[in-house]
């Protein structure tokens, strides 16, 4: 083999691709490493939280509730622009205590275990949205806290409002001590109370 020549213009463009090759191979090597520890690390994520939400079944019954349903699949159908779509959600668990039916979202990691987090708190809300229930928990299996989420419908915040207005009426109804007067309140706390219970 010849010697290598630094003034030869061949050997040094050799020089050269061979530096720029052994780099690319040194990069796509350092990615493709990346990427596997990133899959793995995503895949061991996703072991584990499994192992977690079976581990919820046990806990689940030693809190006294029995599983209806496992990971059963539900369609949402919502329109836009007159349009008809549907998604599929697939809450965790669908359990019963009591006689009364509840959904359970199992989480574990550091900020899904929150209702405050809003990919979990959408989640839900939707679940709570689509399936029947009396309820919808939050399972934290890391630290083993079932908490129960409640969102108010705005049927109960409509009632809200009614039952204020109704009181402040009444109040006022009250105080008025001429009796027309008590009639008039009584048509309009009517009229409020029909136009309510419509929607």
């Amino acid at each position: 083999m010849p010697d290598f020549d630094y003034t030869n213009q061949n050997h040094v463009t050799v020089l050269l691709l061979v530096i720029i090759i052994i780099f690319l191979i040194i990069v796509i090597a350092r990615y493709k490493l990346k990427a596997y520890f990133d899959e793995l690390k995503i895949k061991k994520r996703f072991e584990r939280a499994d192992k977690l939400e079976l581990q919820a079944r046990s806990f689940l019954k030693s809190k006294g509730y029995s599983i209806v349903d496992y990971q059963s699949t539900y369609t949402h159908r919502y329109m836009v622009d007159g349009k008809v779509l549907e998604v599929d959600i697939q809450p965790d668990y669908i359990v019963k205590k009591g006689g009364k039916k509840y959904i359970v979202e199992v989480k574990s990691g550091h900020s899904a275990t929150s209702a405050q987090y809003r990919n979990t708190r959408r989640q839900l809300l939707e679940y709570d949205y689509v399936v029947e229930n009396n309820g919808v928990f939050l399972l934290d299996m890391e630290s083993r806290q079932l908490k129960l989420v409640q969102f108010k419908t705005k049927a109960e915040k409509r009632s809200s409002r009614l039952i204020k207005a109704i009181i402040i009426v009444a109040i006022a109804g009250i105080a008025i001590p001429f009796w027309q007067a008590k009639i008039i309140i009584g048509v309009i706390l009517g009229l409020i109370f029909i136009k309510e219970s419509r929607f």
